[in-house]
Parts: structure tokens; sequence; C-alpha cells
């Protein structure tokens, strides 16, 4: 970061992963992730040494297929503190995934959205909107829609399959 005065607005933009705010922490459920991906794996759509993307599931039934929950690996508490490159990255994997899921699923567009509010920890969650999804489900409702297309842990994890291979590994320089 050259301009000073985007420093001062933004002191914690460095990819300075020993800063205090930037350390893991015990309370965080992200930070918690990522010590240990290991039970994610089956679900791992995309990582790299910045982010982790994993397909989400629900433990108590079938899942949206199609919700694909974007972390980052050190502790990052607001959009504003990612360094230059970590929002490049970001948003570099953001259009990736989102094309993803619409050359994987029958998706009409994706949404993306995080807050960071419950969890001070960076993440972003996309998820695919699908054709003749009611009003009342549009937005942060979509996963509840019961015509929406879900699945067991096998579905999820051909979707995956086909997701990671449209990924793919290659990033922006």
């Amino acid at each position: 970061m050259t301009n000073p005065t985007e420093a001062a607005r933004f002191p914690n933009a460095s990819a300075d992963v020993t800063s205090p705010s930037h350390r893991p922490t015990v309370d965080c459920m992200f930070c918690q992730r990522a010590t240990d991906f290991g039970p994610l794996s089956d679900r791992c759509v995309y990582e790299d040494s910045s982010f982790h993307a994993s397909h989400q599931i629900y433990e108590d039934g079938p899942s949206y297929l199609g919700i694909i929950l974007i972390q980052t690996k050190r502790h990052v508490p607001n959009l504003a503190a990612l360094s230059d490159s970590e929002s490049e990255r970001l948003g570099w994997l953001i259009g990736r995934l989102s094309r993803a899921l619409g050359m994987c699923t029958p998706a009409e567009w994706t949404y993306c959205f995080g807050f960071t509010e419950g969890v001070r920890h960076v993440h972003m969650l996309i998820a695919a909107r699908y054709p003749g999804m009611p009003k009342e489900y549009v937005r942060l409702a979509i996963a509840d829609w019961p015509g929406a297309p879900h699945g067991d842990p096998i579905q999820v994890a051909e979707l995956v399959s086909r997701l990671r291979s449209a990924v793919g590994r290659p990033g922006p320089p």
C-alpha cells in the first residue's frame, strides 16, 4: 500500500500474519477450521495458500446443491484488512467459483454475500440461484427453498468433483 491516506485508514491491510488482529483466535470458528481442513477434504472445491473454499452441507438432511463457502486461512477480521494481493485473489476466486457453478448446475446466476458480523473472520458465500425460485426465497432465504436442488453427501461429492474440474488451479499472476 503506497498511498499514505489509505495506509492510515486501513492500518491492518498488510499481510503481516504476526499482527495481533491477524493471529488465529480460539473463539473464531474459521480459525479453528483452518487448523485442520481434513474433515472438509471431500467438500473442498479450491484451496491455495490464502483461501479455502468448500461446499456447504447440512448435517441433518439433504444439502442445497451449490453453496460454497470461501474463507481466509489467516485471521482477517474484515474486508478492509485484506492485503491488496488477497483482495485481488478473492475477487478472482469469487468470479471463478461463480462461473464453475454456472457450468456445473442449472443456476441462472449466483449470489455472493458475506457479513463478517457473527464471526469476525473474512468469509464469503457463493450460492447458485436456480430458475423458478419463488420471491419468498430470494436472497438470504435461498437455501430454504424446498423446490431447489438438494442432495445427499454422495450427490454433494459428485458436484464438488465437477466444480473442482471447472475451477482448475491457475490463478491471476
